[in-house]
């Protein structure tokens, strides 16, 4: 797809310029979230301004795309008035081969990520076997080349909107995008450095605060551009990085070290002061789930609920997280709720407890 989008579109201040329609809303889904997709669907009829939204691209990270891609396509009603700006994308689309450094290391890279028993890694759920979570942050940053609006807003099947949903949302008053941030302090250093090593940063060029990886996220999809095409031309493909030879290194990570190489500070992109918005992870107690629920009762924009808490919700949690969806008209009979509790929780990888 061709890309109304220049190279000049992301400087050191990118900015938002208030226009409609110049956003991208993509998820990245796999058959295990097909009903959390669904919430978020509904979600989006409900709560997200047709005049904001050019296209909710609908990526299909799984071992079979085709499967995955007709069940997501057999659900595109419940986009409603959006239903026709939905576009379902295969994420070995996204892949690019011919890129990055060539001899016999490369080539061995390339037929190992072909065929993963060659990496000796354990079976997982995405393209040929690979690791859901790993696949999942290629399919991030290489979505551009399948988007034509300027802006991006990158989510996760895990989210759903419980508001309606302003554009100061995703862009601070001066037009910047708004990043989830966390504190130095806070990182895990094992993705942080590799990351800013790919480009040449060393972790304390961090700024003060970095990016937390929490969805959404909305980006200017030329910096998108950017951060691929400097790590495939030092790396090779984002899909052998990621699923043969990545040393720690996260989507997230990588904008973060790509606006400070690049334009100075995290800060000279992105406004980082957005706070955290409710979120159900599987590491997450009860009161944590409790107070999420009741941020989403004081109006918060969006929830995210990752399918492995679900299972770990209390009886009372899921009364409570029920009625508010049932309040919002996202669920309609009991069927609707049965279907979304019993989403499995799967074999979770360490890594994807704080993805």
């Amino acid at each position: 797809m061709k890309s109304s989008w220049s190279s000049n579109d992301v400087t050191g201040a990118a900015r938002h310029n208030g226009s409609g329609r110049d956003l991208t809303f993509v998820t990245i889904t796999f058959r295990e979230e097909l009903e959390l997709l669904r919430l978020q669907a509904r979600s989006m009829a409900a709560f997200l301004p047709p005049d904001m939204v050019g296209e909710i691209l609908v990526v299909v990270n799984d071992r079979d795309e085709a499967a995955l891609g007709d069940a997501v396509e057999a659900m595109r009603a419940e986009y409603g008035a959006l239903s026709g700006r939905l576009r379902v994308i295969p994420a070995t689309r996204l892949f690019r081969w011919n890129v990055g450094p060539r001899g016999p290391l490369a080539r061995l890279r390339r037929v190992q990520a072909l065929h993963p028993r060659l990496a000796l890694r354990s079976p997982g759920t995405a393209w040929r076997g690979h690791g859901g979570w790993k696949i999942q942050q290629v399919c991030k940053l290489a979505i551009w080349r399948e988007v034509s609006t300027p802006w991006t807003v990158l989510l996760d099947s895990k989210i759903h909107f419980m508001a309606p949903v302003p554009r100061s949302e995703f862009f601070a008053p001066d037009g910047r995008p708004r990043m989830i941030c966390k504190d130095l302090s806070d990182a895990r250093m094992d993705w942080l450095a590799p990351s800013f090593a790919q480009f040449g940063l060393p972790p304390d060029a961090a700024g003060p605060r970095v990016a937390d990886g929490i969805m959404p996220l909305p980006v200017a999809t030329a910096l998108l551009r950017d951060v691929t095409e400097a790590v495939e031309a030092k790396s090779g493909p984002l899909q052998v990085l990621f699923a043969v030879h990545r040393k720690g290194e996260t989507e997230a990570m990588l904008i973060t070290a790509h606006c400070i190489a690049r334009h100075g500070s995290l800060e000279a992109v992105f406004d980082t002061a957005r706070p955290l918005p409710p979120v159900i992870m599987r590491s997450h107690d009860a009161a944590w789930v409790d107070a999420a629920l009741d941020a989403v009762e004081q109006g918060a924009v969006s929830l995210a609920l990752h399918r492995a808490a679900v299972a770990r919700l209390t009886q009372a949690q899921r009364t409570r997280l029920a009625g508010l969806w049932r309040d919002r008209g996202l669920v309609g009979d009991a069927g609707d709720l049965a279907r979304i509790f019993s989403v499995r929780d799967g074999d979770v990888p360490a890594a994807e407890h704080a993805a």
